[in-house]
């Protein structure tokens, strides 16, 4: 980008009027991430549907306390029973899991179409699932059962080609010089001690068990500093292992939705929901009531593509019993959902968020040259319509089949899909693959239009606003929005100049795109502008194309911290 004059800028708190001027060929970003990390982001986030397993000491009375059913989650029965230190210590002796078989959970892992498994390798009750020397409370030297759990399903992961990662509390309920333990709201802060007791262990989870894919940080208040140095011990002792959000303070690689929650809002940063067998709980719990097999494995599969529809990976939990064996209805569920995947996994595995909104029908994925609509709600008169899209179909065909192929036409709504010759409607979602040529046209609801002056006014009001969720712990959290975005008609010239205006409370550059194309906003000249009280408008010269919707996007130029949301005010840019 070649600027012409100087960037101007009245400081914080007033209003950003900056002059440039450029010609879009010359701009040069400078490349600050890690391609390493990049690339073990863009896998993890490719997955898509991995397995969560939450197993301990808590499996053994499996919601039960002496005789009485206990409420809450059954993995927390020590807080919600009220069980002493010295008593709930008691379960280690009973700790024989004959039945525990991790080619089997690997295998089962794989049939489920999962491609990593993630195990609590020490939950709030403080029990550890691996071998440490920090604590003599682990499954080696506490139980009869004396074989490292984690060593042995790391191993299987390896030989069944799933990855591996951990889930680990940063409270505990066992060791002495935590907060003491008084409640199950569970967000505690974390005294120097237990910090430094949780550094150690981890150090031992991501030293001693090969490469781990994810470290799952769960409850707890830490500092910034304590997430800080936390993150900056996984980065070093495993660059490519990616941490959960709930390490807090907005350290993680990827964000963590509520427990079985996904986004009522758009998500601009990596994404996950957490998901348990049933609500109530995420550890065995021996009295649970268990619906109909079809009910589950429908509702698990609308979830799943709803969830990667929206651009997040689904971590669905197993919570074997005590002995280590599986419960047969979770078994069942996981199976069926393998074989759905079977037949529609191309749908699903390494897909993107579709340009194109849900619809009354479904949900879609997207690759590039393709579409993936997953429908749910079957049109009772065989007609499908993807509302505002307006390309011609190269092919269309059900994806479970390919040979059987479906017509389509452009209408006044969007394009029509004739399904007539689907027979054969699977019972959970039916996948149709759809594959065009070129860019996909496509009219969003949500589309500004010129104003009596024939120019385009974009503001913080009628932007669509991408989120993080973002927070210092777990009750902390709240959608923080890290771009927006604006769609703009069609219009009847190539050239037009963009003037923009702003205030904030931070002085911070940003990054503008106008059809992919990145224009860097500089705001360096802060102070020259506070002394001179020049004001001057920021105008950008932009070629807009004559017979397209166009995309402009607005974002901090620093995305060092991917969660961190805009602090713009007053925002006005007028295309004209």
């Amino acid at each position: 980008m070649n600027i012409t004059s100087p960037s101007k800028i009245l400081i914080i708190g007033c209003v950003f009027l900056l002059t440039i001027s450029c010609n879009t060929n010359s701009i040069k970003i400078e490349q600050t991430e890690n391609n390493d990390a990049r690339e073990a982001l863009t896998n993890w986030e490719n997955q898509k549907f991995s397995m969560f397993i939450h197993w301990g000491l808590y499996s053994i009375p499996a919601g039960v306390w002496d005789g009485e059913k206990i409420g809450g989650y059954s993995e927390q029965i020590k807080a919600h029973a009220k069980i002493s230190t010295e008593e709930y210590r008691k379960l280690a002796m009973q700790f024989n899991p004959t039945n525990w078989n991790v080619d089997s959970i690997a295998l089962l892992a794989q049939d489920a179409g999962m491609k990593s498994i993630i195990i609590t390798a020490k939950h709030h009750d403080g029990f550890c699932m691996f071998d440490s020397k920090y604590t003599e409370f682990d499954v080696v030297d506490a139980t009869p059962y004396k074989k490292d759990i984690l060593k042995d399903l790391s191993e299987a992961c390896k030989r069944h080609n799933l990855k591996f990662g951990v889930y680990f509390s940063l409270i505990d309920w066992d060791y002495e010089e935590a907060m003491p333990f008084v409640s199950v709201r569970n967000s505690d802060s974390i005294p120097p001690l237990h910090h430094q007791y949780n550094l150690n262990q981890i150090e031992e989870l991501l030293t001693n068990y090969g490469e781990v894919s994810e470290i799952w940080f769960d409850m707890g208040s830490p500092t910034y500093n304590q997430s800080k140095v936390v993150a900056t011990l996984v980065k070093e002792l495993q660059p490519n292992c990616m941490i959960s959000g709930r390490i807090w303070n907005d350290q993680g690689d990827f964000v963590v939705m509520g427990d079985n929650l996904k986004p009522d809002f758009k998500m601009g940063v990596p994404w996950q929901t957490p998901a348990s067998m049933f609500n109530e709980t995420w550890g065995y719990r021996s009295w649970q009531e268990r619906q109909s097999v079809e009910e589950k494995i429908n509702e698990k599969i609308h979830d799943l593509i709803n969830v990667v529809s929206l651009g997040g990976n689904y971590l669905l939990n197993i919570g074997p019993k005590g002995d280590g064996s599986i419960v047969h209805f979770e078994q069942q569920v996981l199976e069926s959902i393998g074989k759905w995947l079977k037949e529609n996994g191309e749908a699903v595995y390494g897909t993107s968020v579709s340009k194109i909104d849900a619809q009354d029908w479904g949900v879609i994925t997207a690759k590039e040259g393709k579409l993936y609509l997953h429908i749910i709600n079957y049109p009772e008169n065989n007609k499908l319509i993807i509302e505002g899209l307006n390309s011609n179909f190269k092919k269309a065909y059900l994806l479970s089949d390919s040979s059987i192929s479906l017509q389509s036409k452009i209408k006044d709504k969007g394009v029509e899909l004739d399904l007539t010759n689907i027979i054969n409607r699977n019972k959970y979602a039916t996948v149709i693959g759809v594959e065009y040529e070129g860019e996909l046209l496509y009219t969003p609801k949500n589309v500004i239009s010129p104003n009596n002056e024939g120019a385009f006014v974009l503001t913080w009001d009628n932007a669509t606003k991408l989120h993080s969720f973002s927070g210092h712990d777990y009750y902390s959290t709240k959608p923080t929005v890290v771009k927006i975005k604006w769609n703009l008609t069609k219009n009847e010239k190539e050239s037009h100049d963009i003037n923009i205006t702003f205030s904030s409370d931070n002085i911070e550059p940003l990054k503008l795109f106008v059809n992919k194309k990145e224009y860097l906003i500089s705001t360096s000249d802060a102070e020259n502008v506070l002394n001179d009280k020049s004001l001057n408008h920021t105008i950008i010269n932009v070629n807009l194309y004559l017979n397209k919707v166009h995309e402009i996007e607005l974002s901090l130029e620093d995305s060092s911290n991917l969660h961190k949301g805009m602090s713009i005010k007053d925002l006005e840019i007028e295309i004209k």
